[in-house]
């Protein structure tokens, strides 16, 4: 190893170590810089310019929202996570190799979609590839992975929190997290430089404000939902309901729309949940204790029944009529016009909401009792909370006066 232990742990405790953090305008990116930042570290974040706003700016922008008064402990660069050496010209890159103790690679490509695949090989698998470069030729001795614990692929029943091989997998997403983790896995080991690895599951906002920066995955129905909704209430508004009507829907005198849904319910499985706050505090409490390297799963150890939620997004979003009912339900009576477009959204979020594998939590459970960390559930308070924000913000498009980061 490149340093020692002790040496590491010295580091930190003084505060000499420089963390260079990718993906700082991502969602977890842009927490884990302003919990480093409060803790006294000096962090250099790599950011590129987007839709007019530099990179600096668009840190600006992420620290007003958490309204945290950014301080002059930072650095940002400006550079292309998906180019060797960040595109950086070589007197910024040697400032790079020169000062970057720890490397946090926060910055990923999450969509499902196969028509994403380039895209997703292009950050998910080169963007890693080229901090490790940076790792290699730098006097890096620690990197940080954010991977997920879906790399798990098709597996069922118990995934361990080691490295397992997988030649199955749900999606494109899955597939280049888990071809990234190799990459890390090897380089690091051939180079020296100790790694932990961090897997969350799915990640929503803020358990206690609700804000959140992304709006996919959990938030997927009921983004669906809230849409219809919409355009439900406009068109009884301006069409007294003709159209809403011609799908089977109707309004009773308190607003709340029925409308008959139909989603497919899977045998065994559940949803796993966690929100955005324990997952920073998490990593960081393994950065700090976990000094020679080593993978975890974050997750919530007991998992959301899709029902529960759907009980929830009816009271927030005012639709009732979805049910879930056995496959069998449905090849007796096939799916409306309106359940097949419902289906359509939903079926790449399949395999997450009855989920049936099961994460080992025994490495990362050692390190979170320490600091008295656990996964907030997700009652309804906390659900319309974050539900409640989505909306206000209109599901992304209206968080920033500026354009938002990505």
């Amino acid at each position: 190893m490149r340093q020692s232990a002790d040496f590491v742990a010295r580091r930190r405790r003084d505060k000499k170590n420089v963390i260079l953090l990718t993906g700082g305008t991502g969602f977890l990116g842009s927490h884990m810089a302003v919990e480093l930042l409060r803790r006294g570290h000096f962090v250099i974040l790599l950011c590129r310019p987007k839709n007019g706003l530099s990179g600096a700016r668009r840190m600006r922008q992420l620290f007003e929202w958490s309204d945290f008064p950014a301080g002059d402990n930072f650095r940002v660069i400006e550079g292309q996570i998906t180019q060797p050496r960040f595109g950086l010209d070589e007197e910024t890159y040697a400032y790079l190799k020169d000062n970057t103790d720890e490397i946090l690679h926060c910055v990923a490509e999450t969509a499902f979609s196969e028509a994403k695949r380039s895209q997703l090989e292009a950050i998910n698998v080169e963007g890693t590839r080229h901090a490790l470069q940076l790792a290699a030729e730098s006097r890096c001795y620690f990197f940080h992975h954010i991977s997920t614990a879906y790399v798990a692929g098709q597996q069922h029943g118990l995934c361990q929190e080691q490295y397992v091989p997988q030649a199955r997998f749900h999606n494109a997403y899955e597939q280049t997290k888990h071809a990234a983790e190799g990459l890390v896995l090897e380089t690091c080991q051939a180079e020296g430089i100790r790694a932990n690895i961090y897997r969350p599951s799915i990640v929503y906002g803020d358990s206690r404000s609700g804000k959140s920066l992304l709006f996919n995955a959990f938030y997927a129905p009921m983004k669906l939902a809230h849409y219809l909704q919409t355009i439900w209430e406009r068109d009884f508004a301006e069409n007294e309901g003709h159209h809403a009507a011609s799908m089977g829907v109707t309004r009773d005198d308190d607003g709340v729309m029925h409308a008959s849904i139909r989603i497919e319910r899977a045998e065994t499985g559940v949803v796993n949940l966690i929100p955005i706050d324990f997952l920073t505090r998490a990593c960081l409490a393994i950065m700090e204790d976990s000094l020679d390297g080593d993978i975890f799963h974050l997750v919530n150890d007991r998992g959301d029944a899709l029902d529960e939620l759907l009980v929830y997004m009816r009271r927030v979003i005012n639709i009732d009529g979805i049910r879930l009912v056995s496959p069998g339900h449905l090849e007796a009576e096939p799916r409306t016009a309106l359940e097949k477009l419902v289906a359509g959204y939903m079926d790449v979020y399949q395999p997450y909401f009855y989920d049936d594998r099961i994460f080992d939590v025994t490495k990362a459970q050692a390190i979170l009792a320490r600091h008295n960390i656990t996964c907030p559930q997700i009652d309804y308070a906390v659900f319309s909370r974050c539900i409640r924000y989505a909306i206000e913000v209109n599901w992304g498009k209206q968080l920033f006066s500026e354009q938002q980061p990505e």
